[in-house]
């Protein structure tokens, strides 16, 4: 993997996967894998809560709170993070 925000497309969009989920062994590097499970399990904290009305505006927005403390994700890494918390709160 060459970035954290290559390394969660990899973890959450596993190749032929058709939906998003969590995918340790797409990531053959431990430390990334380990970086990937930090902010993995910053996600995994976040609840809906009022804000949460509208399902993809909402987790758009929290995933873009968890890349605003990362810079190393990007768009990319970002949609991933969206696509999975929207997919586990649907």
């Amino acid at each position: 993997m060459t970035s954290l925000d290559d390394a969660l497309v990899a973890y959450i969009w596993k190749p032929g996967s058709s939906i998003p989920g969590k995918h340790p062994g797409a990531i053959a590097d431990s430390a990334a894998r380990g970086e990937v499970e930090a902010v993995i399990a910053e996600l995994d904290a976040i609840r809906p809560d009022a804000d949460a009305a509208d399902l993809m505006p909402w987790a758009d927005r929290k995933a873009r709170e968890i890349a605003a403390t990362h810079p190393d994700i990007g768009d990319a890494g970002t949609r991933a993070l969206r696509d999975l918390l929207s997919w586990t709160w649907r």
